[in-house]
Order: structure tokens, then sequence, then C-alpha cells
């Protein structure tokens, strides 16, 4: 047995539990699979969001119990008998899980292997579990908006990621300016500790949300580029945005297209019936944009040329060769608000949805 912290129905924090479950083992391995003794794991928005049930629950087929945790740090200690892999017993890797496949918040747990990639030997454990689901979302979204990594060209984008003092924010201000080169990183933060925060990691700019307007700080100045939008202020950006810029957003109006993107790229087969025929079809994904609210931002985007997505994060061994690759160069850094160890998952979780974090909820496994 292991300890984990898990849930075994959806609901409310009252469904959360910290017990024992059965242990993986390398008997439990097929090729593509591989053990891992957790060391370190973060929590994210999205963990508390899918205990919920919310949308999930009519897009997909969950099996419980369901432990927590998409984001992991750990040994290899199993590898399929009779099958090839990249990773050997010993390697210290580092990920993402797909789709549903959660359970980092355990002793131990089973991953995909090519979703991983061997951490640094200059990055410690509790920066690395920081960083996987919140890497992965940021650069999705920035390609989604326009831009491409280490671009060669003379050019440098002005980006804008509201709420940078959050998990996602908090890394996407940092691959902003590092990864894509950007010219001017404006932030939205409250005064105080977290502006200091997000100043310190890149920032050229950082509007006072409490007190100042986007639309009111930036009306007479160069519009932007890409603009990430991490809490919900896709509708106070529209007007900054750049003729063929782009916003993407992951708090607001998800997009069909979005949706379809998670669940091919996830591999989830446990799909509720008719969901992906519906959402795959012209007049499905259009009615779903319509309900979401995305049909309406794309149209008003549409008189400056600009574009409109929504992103979700799955594992992605492509883009976690980056990001151990920024984090190694010391360009790339974990944001931790704050450490618990595994056995206090619970009071890790009610920390998180409580909403009042600068960065990431990270647990050790003792």
């Amino acid at each position: 047995m292991m300890l984990a912290t898990f849930y075994r129905k959806f609901g409310g924090p009252s469904v959360d539990e910290v017990g024992q479950l059965p242990k993986p083992t390398k008997d439990d391995l097929v090729p593509g699979k591989l053990l891992l003794k957790v060391h370190a794991s973060s929590l994210n928005p999205a963990d508390y969001k899918q205990r919920s049930g919310g949308v999930t629950r009519f897009l997909v087929k969950q099996k419980f119990p369901m432990v927590y945790g998409f984001d992991f740090v750990g040994t290899v200690v199993g590898t399929p008998k009779g099958a090839e892999s990249g990773f050997s017993d010993s390697d210290v890797v580092f990920g993402m899980v797909k789709g549903l496949n959660r359970g980092s918040l355990a002793e131990y747990m089973i991953v995909d292997e090519e979703i991983c990639v061997l951490k640094p030997e200059n990055v410690k454990d509790i920066d690395a579990a920081s960083v996987p689901l919140v890497g992965i979302t940021a650069v999705k979204a920035f390609r989604k908006c326009g831009l491409r990594e280490y671009d060669p060209s003379e050019k440098k984008p002005r980006v804008l990621v509201t709420g940078g003092a959050g998990g996602v924010g908090s890394c996407a201000i940092q691959l902003a300016k590092h990864l894509y080169n950007a010219s001017f990183v404006a932030t939205t933060a409250s005064p105080g500790a977290k502006t200091e925060l997000v100043k310190r990691l890149g920032a050229d700019h950082v509007v006072n949300y409490r007190e100042e307007s986007i639309e009111e700080v930036f009306k007479d100045e160069p519009p932007f580029d890409a603009i990430f939008d991490c809490v919900g202020d896709v509708y106070k950006t529209l007007s900054v945005l750049a003729p063929g810029g782009g916003v993407v957003s992951i708090d607001t109006a998800p997009t069909a297209e979005s949706v379809m993107e998670w669940v091919e790229e996830s591999g989830v087969t446990a799909v509720v019936p008719g969901v992906k025929g519906f959402l795959g079809s012209s007049i499905g994904a259009a009615i779903f944009n319509r309900l979401s609210g995305a049909t309406k931002i794309r149209n008003i985007l549409a008189k400056k040329n600009g574009i409109y997505n929504s992103v979700i994060g799955t594992g992605n061994g492509r883009i976690m060769t980056i990001l151990a690759k920024e984090m190694e160069n010391d360009r790339l850094t974990g944001v931790i608000d704050t450490v618990y160890p595994l056995k206090d998952g619970l009071k890790a979780i009610a920390h998180i949805e409580s909403g009042r974090t600068a960065g990431k909820i990270v647990l050790i496994v003792e």
C-alpha cells in the first residue's frame, strides 16, 4: 500500500481523502509506461475543478478513486519487461500526466514514458514539480497567439499576461521574455508583494487591477501582439490587441477546437458517447462556441483581423524538453507559494482552493 491524496466521487472538499491505496508495481507496466517513486508534485486549479465534476463529467468517464496531481518529479524504479525504454532505473524525470491519468500526490505512480524528460541536475525537485502544467499551457497559448520559440527574426513582440502572480501567469512572464524574446511584457497584479514578484520575473509594467483598467493604461501605447488571459479578463484586453494579433485564455470562453485538441493529444478514450462527433462537426462546434462566448469574442476581434483561442494543457514531452532546457539555463524558475508534506494533502488542497496564492503549491514525499 502507499500514501496518497484522492477522492472517490465528485463533490466539494468534503470528498477529499488522505489515506492508503494499492501501490502500483512493475507487474502493472505495459510498453510505453514507467513506474516512478515520486519525489514531489504540485497542485493546480484544474485539480479541484475536476473533483467538483463540472463540465468534465459530461465529456469523459472517470474511474474512482482519483488521485490528485498532474505535475510530477520522480525516480524511475521500473520499466516494462522485455520492452525497450528511453529511460533506465534511477533516472530522475519530470513532466505532466496526460488527460485524466492523474496520480502524482502519491508515493508511487505509473506514467507514460513519452511525457517524461530528464530533470536537469541543477534544478531542485520542488522547482521542477512546479513547472510542467503551467509551462506547457503557456507555451501552447503563445503558439496559438502566433509566437514562435527562439524566433530568429528581429520581431520582438509586445506581450500582455493577465494574472501574472498566479502559477500560469508567473511562468508565462518568464517564457515571454526569454523564449519568445518579447520587447515588452505587461501584466496585472495586486499592489505590494505580488507586484514585486512579477517585476522580479521580468514584467516591464504592472497594472494595479484594483485601481486601474487595462484599457485606460494602454490606450495611448503601442498595442500588444499577444495577449494571454489567465484570470478571465479577456473582454478588458480586446481593445489593446494589435491588428492581426492573438488572444488566448485559460479562464474564459472555451472553444470546441481546444476541447477536441485536448481529447486527441491526451489520448482520452473514455469519452461520453456522442461528444466527439458533436464537437468535431461544424454545426456542433458552432453551437458550442456560441454558447461558451467564443464566437462573440471572435466577432469583436474580426474587425482588426485578430484571432481568439482557448487552451488546455496536457502532458507533452516535446514541450517539456524546451522547458527543461530553459530551467537548466536559469531562464525559467519555479515560483512557489508554499511547500507541504504529502501527509498534509488536505491542507494543500484547501490552500489552493482559497485562491490566495502567489505561485504554486508543492507537495514533497518524505
